[in-house]
């Protein structure tokens, strides 16, 4: 068993997923990688070796709770202990509401929240025998306010806004931490598998700019053992929630403006 401090993130061949592992490597944790594409996890573990970590690369469909479970239960009987849970694998939809089919908003329900609801179903039962660590679950910016297009994205991501608000009270009496992720738009692979989702992230440049996965991961390996209730990053990203929560009609103005813009690129492709 390690006497290294343990981190074990989900969504870990890509992205933020991948990014926030090598940026635990750094520090020097045993990272878990755990995703469905062993083939990019592995690569995930060579740039964590070379950041001078020990990472240990456990394939996992964060949609199968017991595939979850083992992920948790193989790391506690390999490395000892979880000092950190980052629930963060995560898949993108790009449509209006009405033109949802009810099939592919179970399946992101699936990944992004079921996902995260897993993870911190096997994780917790660890931390609290231990009396520490530190979960983070991923949302969105757009977890704080709805955007035309993305109504089932947003959906799963304030539903996890509203699993962590619960969880990190009630976790505090065992000395638990409960970190809400909230990025901008980010430079990952989300948005790539369908040309409306490359519409609107071409539409979104044009209010801000693509943040990089690093400053994501940079965030989230800064906050560990931290009292930080979320993290929302950009000052763009802070502004949409500030402005979202004292007027919802000024946001509505600005989000009709994104519509416009999104519904005209994709007539034109």
């Amino acid at each position: 068993m390690t006497q290294q401090r343990v981190a074990i993130v989900t969504g870990a061949s890509s992205g933020i997923g991948m990014e926030t592992a090598v940026a635990f490597a750094r520090r020097s944790y045993a990272v878990v990688l755990a995703a469905r594409r062993a083939d990019r996890l592995g690569q995930v573990a060579d740039r964590c070796r070379s950041a001078g970590g020990e990472p240990w690369v456990l394939p996992t469909d964060v949609t199968d709770r017991k595939q979850v479970q083992a992920l948790v239960d193989g790391t506690v009987h390999r490395l000892g202990r979880v000092d950190v849970m980052v629930n963060n694998a995560g898949i993108g939809l790009c449509a209006r509401v009405h033109e949802t089919a009810e099939a592919d908003l179970r399946r992101i329900f699936e990944t992004n929240f079921f996902g995260v609801f897993y993870g911190c179903l096997a994780v917790a039962p660890v931390m609290i025998r231990q009396r520490s660590g530190h979960i983070f679950n991923m949302s969105s910016i757009i977890g704080k306010r709805g955007t035309p297009f993305h109504g089932a994205y947003c959906a799963t991501k304030f539903a996890v806004v509203g699993l962590s608000d619960s969880m990190r009270v009630e976790m505090r009496a065992y000395g638990v931490r409960v970190t809400c992720v909230c990025p901008a738009l980010t430079a990952t692979e989300l948005f790539e598998h369908s040309r409306r989702d490359q519409a609107a992230r071409s539409s979104f440049r044009r209010f801000k700019g693509l943040m990089p996965a690093s400053a994501v991961a940079r965030g989230i390996v800064g906050a560990v053992g931290k009292n930080r209730p979320e993290i929302v990053f950009s000052t763009g990203g802070k502004l949409l929630a500030l402005v979202a929560a004292l007027s919802p009609r000024l946001t509505d103005a600005m989000m009709w403006l994104y519509y416009a813009n999104l519904t005209q690129r994709l007539k034109a492709d």
